[in-house]
Order: C-alpha cells, then sequence, then structure tokens
C-alpha cells in the first residue's frame, strides 16, 4: 500500500491533464523543469477545490501529491514562479492547440462572445480601470474574452487584456478566429451590448457579414436616451404580444411584445440602416415596462431571434461556474509587481491567460465526465461533482507496472461504473511513477445486517 487519500476520485480528470500537458510540453520552452508540477497543479487545484494559491502550504496529501506530478505536495513559491514567468506567445500557441474548435467543424453554431472583468485592489501600480458591473464603478481591473458555443455548453477560446479594452476592439477579431478556426458551415455570433458602444463598432460587424455568407451577427443595442424615446413612440399595432410562463409555478404569465423597425447609424444613410429588434417587456403594477432593442443581420422571425440572444444566458451561467466553482477572480495579474515605474507596470498576459485558460478546459472536461455518468448528472455544476465523486477518500496501492486507486464505498457510487471501465480501458499512465498506469477501481457496499 503507498498510502491513503482524501482526492481519490479526483483520478477520474487525470486523462485530461495528461493530454493537456503533452500539447504543453510541444508549446512551452521549459527551461527550469517546471512545466509538469506547474501546469498539473493549477488544474488539479481547480478540482480539488484548492482556492489561493498559497493555500498549496497547508497541503499534505499522497493523492494530491502524485496528481500534480511527484510524491510530495508541490510548494507554493515553486508553482507561483512556474505561472509568472510563463511568455505569452506560448500561452497562445498552447491555446490554439488545445482549443476544442472540431466541436462546431461543419456544423450550424451558435457562439456567444462576452467579457468577463476580474477587478484588481492594488493601490501601488497604476493599472488601467474598466467598468466593473459587480461594483457598479470604474475601478482598476483585468479582462478575459472568452468564446462559448451556447449549444454544446463549451468554451472554445479566450483573450486575455487589460482593464481599458471592450468587447468593440475584439468583436470582429475574436468573430475571425471562429470562422478561421472552427470552419462552421453556418455561425450566428450573439454578442452583449459592449459590442454596440459605437457605431462604428457595429458597421464593423456587419462589412465582416457581407465577407463572408455564412454569418449571421445580432448585439443587444446600448439603449442610448435618444434612440429609446425614437423606439417608444413607434405605434402600438406595430408590437405583437407573446406570453411566456412566469417565474413560478402559480405566477401569472409574462407578456412580452416584439416589433420591427430600423435603425440608421452614425453618418449614415438611410439605405444602409439596420434591423432592429424591439422587445418591450410588460412589468406588472406600478414598475416601468423593460426595453431590450436587438441589432442583428439575421433572417429569422423576431421571436426566434430573442430566443437565439436568449441563449448566451449559458454563457453568463458559465461565468458564475467558473467564478464559484473554479476562483477564476483568483486567477495571477497580468500587470508586471517587479516594474521599476508603479505609475507604469509592464503587462504581460501569459500567466493570467494560461490559468484562464485551464479553467474553461476543466469547465469542458467537467462538462463531458458528467454527461457520461449513470444518472441525472447532464447539467451539475462543478462543485457538486466536487463534493459527490471527485474528493472522496481511497486507498493507493502500487505495484511494479500499475498505481490501483481504490475509492472507499459511498452512495452512489454505481454512477461511476461506466465512466471507470471507460477511464481503465484507455490505460493513462504516469510518467513521474515509472510509466505505471493508473487503475481505478470502486469497493463493493456491504449491506446492513437484518438480524441480531
Amino acid at each position: 500500500m503507498l498510502g491513503r487519500t482524501q482526492y481519490a476520485g479526483a483520478f477520474l480528470l487525470i486523462g485530461d491533464a495528461l493530454a493537456w500537458l503533452n500539447v504543453a510540453r510541444d508549446c512551452f520552452s521549459d527551461e527550469f523543469g517546471g512545466l509538469t508540477r506547474g501546469l498539473l497543479t493549477s488544474v488539479f487545484n481547480l478540482v480539488v477545490g484548492v482556492e489561493r494559491i498559497w493555500h498549496l502550504d497547508q497541503m499534505q496529501d499522497l493523492g494530491f501529491a502524485v496528481l500534480t506530478g511527484g510524491l510530495r505536495c508541490p510548494e507554493r513559491h515553486a508553482i507561483g514562479g512556474w505561472r509568472r514567468h510563463l511568455r505569452w506567445w506560448e500561452v497562445d500557441e498552447f491555446c490554439r492547440r488545445s482549443s476544442p474548435w472540431h466541436l462546431i467543424d461543419g456544423d450550424d453554431v451558435l457562439v456567444s462572445y462576452d467579457e468577463h472583468t476580474i477587478p484588481r485592489w492594488t493601490r501601488k501600480f497604476r493599472i488601467n480601470k474598466g467598468y466593473v458591473t459587480t461594483r457598479n464603478k470604474y475601478m482598476r481591473c483585468e479582462k478575459l474574452f472568452y468564446t462559448y458555443d451556447v449549444l454544446k455548453r463549451r468554451y472554445l477560446a479566450v483573450r486575455a487584456t487589460p482593464g481599458d479594452w471592450g468587447l468593440l476592439e475584439l468583436a470582429v477579431r475574436l468573430t475571425r478566429q471562429t470562422l478561421l478556426c472552427g470552419q462552421p458551415t453556418y455561425l450566428h455570433a450573439i454578442f452583449d451590448a459592449g459590442a454596440s458602444k459605437s457605431d462604428a463598432a457595429v458597421r464593423g460587424l456587419w462589412d465582416l457579414v457581407d465577407e463572408h455568407d455564412n454569418l449571421d451577427v445580432t448585439v443587444r443595442a446600448c439603449r442610448y436616451p435618444h434612440r429609446l424615446r425614437r423606439w417608444k413612440q413607434l405605434p402600438r399595432e406595430l408590437f405583437v404580444s407573446h406570453y411566456e410562463p412566469g417565474v413560478s409555478v402559480n405566477a401569472p404569465l409574462k407578456e412580452i411584445r416584439l416589433a420591427e423597425t430600423t435603425t440608421v447609424l452614425k453618418d449614415e444613410s438611410p439605405e444602409d440602416a439596420v434591423r432592429t429588434i424591439i422587445c418591450r417587456e410588460i412589468a406588472p403594477g406600478p414598475k416601468k415596462d423593460r426595453w431590450h432593442p436587438l441589432f442583428t443581420t439575421s433572417e429569422e422571425a423576431a421571436f426566434e431571434v430573442l430566443n437565439d440572444f436568449r441563449a448566451r444566458q449559458h454563457h453568463e451561467q458559465a461565468h458564475r461556474i467558473g467564478v464559484y466553482d473554479e476562483f477564476l477572480d483568483a486567477v495571477p495579474c497580468g500587470y508586471d509587481k517587479e516594474s521599476p515605474d508603479p505609475k507604469r507596470p509592464r503587462w504581460q498576459r501569459g500567466g493570467m491567460q494560461m490559468i484562464g485558460w485551464l479553467v474553461a478546459l476543466l469547465y469542458n472536461a467537467v462538462a463531458n465526465l458528467a454527461e457520461e455518468l449513470a444518472g441525472d448528472y447532464g447539467d451539475s455544476h462543478i462543485r457538486t461533482l466536487r463534493r459527490n465523486f471527485f474528493n472522496r477518500p481511497g486507498t493507493l496501492y502500487q505495484t511494479a507496472k500499475a498505481l490501483i486507486v481504490s475509492l472507499e464505498p459511498f452512495r452512489g457510487q454505481e454512477a461511476l461504473i461506466p465512466v471507470i471501465d471507460e477511464f481503465n480501458s484507455r490505460g493513462h499512465r504516469l510518467p513521474w511513477l515509472d510509466n505505471r498506469q493508473v487503475v481505478l477501481s470502486l469497493t463493493p457496499r456491504t449491506r446492513a445486517r437484518s438480524g441480531p
């Protein structure tokens, strides 16, 4: 027996981690030999729930040590140093090679593009400011821009930027990346209002649609006062009512009214007006109605376009899972804390983008695992699977050719049977344990005696 561990179930994801490690070895120079430990620790920190890097000093679990590439738990100084010295061009190469573009190859897809703002509380370094929605103010921050397939609910790409960047600067670039790398048959790109803050940005997306016959774009329009007044003056007969279920079982039906019009962008002629769908959400009682305008190039009916845009809520939910289940806001800083001038710090997105992309890769891997479990686990969050399966005690047995991970019996372990059978058939091997094969096993549950 090698020893006991509290994270026996986390070995279910060792196959994905090894695949990412193999890709990383082709992308990173690894001059100091910290790639294996740094990448595996960064992955399994998220799996088992280590919220901050300095919590590594308290880890003494043998299973966690084996998962991260050794027989002793890693030290936070070594892992932090590896993250700080990642080169951005090597991280970009890793992101390109590990992006799951095969998911949309030759398919009709609906892709959402959105930013996630990470506030920074430093007062020493004067980094760029951006708008942080959770604080409702402009403050020092950095951003991660994600590309997300809302139909398959998987991340496709990421890009890290300073805090003063917006979606309008990257909208065209990210859409081109999806068309070039993903090669979809048809792409419907959806953006939040950050991509429509300027009419020039909207026109840039519309020009991109003119270049590609297989592209449509839907953008939530900014509710600027002069345009909102014009939309509210539309004739009543233009609006078509639709009724949807209320927020609860016994709640009254929710009414929304849809109308179609066109909007002339700044310094453009009426012939180039943009198709606009106005959604008026009727609020009960003394509350004001809510207006949701959408710019779109799609020829679908107004209600279908609205439903397509609503699907980006899956992207918002993925952001929440990243924050609360994978500690996305704890990614390394992009600004260099060793900069000689704190008023003009250097900025290098390598470590920040790398960990942000590992968060996305793990989200995809756990979603794939949840679909393979026996039972109703398809839409489970990462913390649910962590509580039920990953953080489970077990025993490690080492033989001449294998590392056997035996999970202690627990309620609901039958859901793991198809996953473990598939895992063992793939023959995953650990290079840092003399290339031993990892074998997972369940311990049968003993039935309670029915007599004295």
